[in-house]
């Protein structure tokens, strides 16, 4: 009886070196070409950029050029809306001032002897001298200058006391580490007390002096509705009293011209740029420094050139920090730039091979824990 033949089993060994050679080089060519795939799959629909995290930035200039006097902030000063941060030299104010004085009183001695001179051809009543004085507003022009000079005294000390108080400020913590005594922080503390009294003094007697002057103008149009000139007089006097006028009409000009020496910051924000110091000259819409919003207010990334015809606005994009990823949210695109540009330096990975791409503006997240100028990666979240 012939014997039942089995095949003879492979040993695993050998199983195992065939496997080797034959099937794993086929699996992990299938594998790779799946990841593959699926890596070409997710460039398609996630695409990932470089942005940075851009506040908003306000330049300060002055109107009308001139000398710059003082700059009252210094770099990363934190500055309220409306603070004063810079000065003009006010010099050629002061002269213009002290020469409307002397006209108006000029003018008043032209009314007086004008005045006189028809009193003595026996035009007029000398009884009437007074009133008749008042009615060619010589106290309301008087009245009006002065309170010129005290709103230029009163704005002038109100920049040196947010000087004083900034010097008070920063001597509080030099008191406390022990760099400066006690004698010197009272003494900072005493000269800006001293300003400010100075100023609610002057603004109570500014208005004093506006009442005043409110006062002889409604005095002097009584007495011109109830003594209306007469003929030879409206020849003598009428002259005198326009020029008067043109003199009003040049106090105006001249405290319009010193508010406009005065630089106050435009926003609450911090001072992020000083570019030109004290005793340079300036010209209107030359940049003196700048304060930045301190927000948010917009994310800036660029695309690559080859990407450059991807984004449109509204896509849909997820932001987040590069040195803390788990700092993320999503947004969407706002604008995109028209055409190629010149990324920043710092975004070049190559420092000395320029880099060049699409921008696109992206909206900020308000809950979204950045600070301006922090570099964002910026993920497409699907193609447009």
């Amino acid at each position: 009886m012939d014997a039942k033949l089995e095949p003879v089993e492979t040993p695993y060994p050998q199983r195992l070196a065939d496997f080797k050679r034959r099937q794993l080089p086929a699996a992990v060519w299938s594998v790779a070409a799946l990841i593959c795939v699926w890596m070409l799959t997710l460039r398609a629909t996630h695409s990932e950029y470089i942005g940075l995290a851009r506040s908003t930035q306000y330049e300060v200039s002055a109107a009308s050029v001139g000398q710059l006097d003082r700059v009252l902030v210094e770099l990363y000063d934190h500055v309220e809306a409306g603070e004063i941060v810079a000065t003009l030299n006010d010099a050629e104010f002061a002269a213009r001032v002290e020469r409307s004085r002397a006209t108006v009183r000029q003018l008043g001695a032209e009314i007086e002897a004008a005045r006189a001179q028809l009193a003595r051809d026996g035009r007029i009543d000398l009884r009437t001298w007074e009133d008749d004085v008042r009615r060619f507003q010589t106290d309301e022009e008087d009245r009006r200058l002065e309170a010129l000079e005290l709103r230029v005294t009163i704005e002038s000390d109100k920049v040196e006391l947010d000087r004083l108080s900034r010097q008070a400020q920063r001597a509080r913590p030099l008191l406390e580490s022990g760099l400066i005594g006690q004698a010197d922080y009272d003494d900072a503390q005493l000269l800006r007390d001293t300003v400010a009294r100075r100023i609610a003094e002057n603004e109570i007697l500014l208005a004093q002096t506006e009442r005043e002057q409110l006062a002889a103008a409604a005095r002097r149009q009584a007495l011109q509705r109830s003594q209306p000139l007469a003929p030879q007089e409206e020849a003598v006097l009428r002259p005198l009293r326009e020029a008067m006028e043109v003199e009003n009409q040049n106090l105006q000009e001249m405290q319009a011209q010193y508010q406009a020496s005065v630089l106050r910051s435009p926003i609450s924000g911090q001072v992020s740029s000083i570019l030109c110091h004290p005793g340079q000259t300036v010209v209107p819409g030359e940049p003196i420094l700048t304060v930045a919003d301190g927000r948010v207010t917009e994310i800036l990334a660029y695309l690559d050139e080859a990407d450059a015809r991807k984004a449109t606005a509204n896509a849909q994009v997820l932001v987040a920090s590069v040195s803390r990823p788990q700092h993320a949210a999503e947004s969407v695109v706002v604008r995109v730039g028209p055409d190629v540009e010149l990324l920043p330096q710092r975004l070049w990975r190559e420092p000395r091979t320029p880099e060049f791409g699409r921008a696109v503006v992206i909206a900020a997240v308000p809950g979204l824990d950045v600070t301006p100028g922090e570099r964002l990666s910026v993920r497409f979240l699907r193609r447009r």
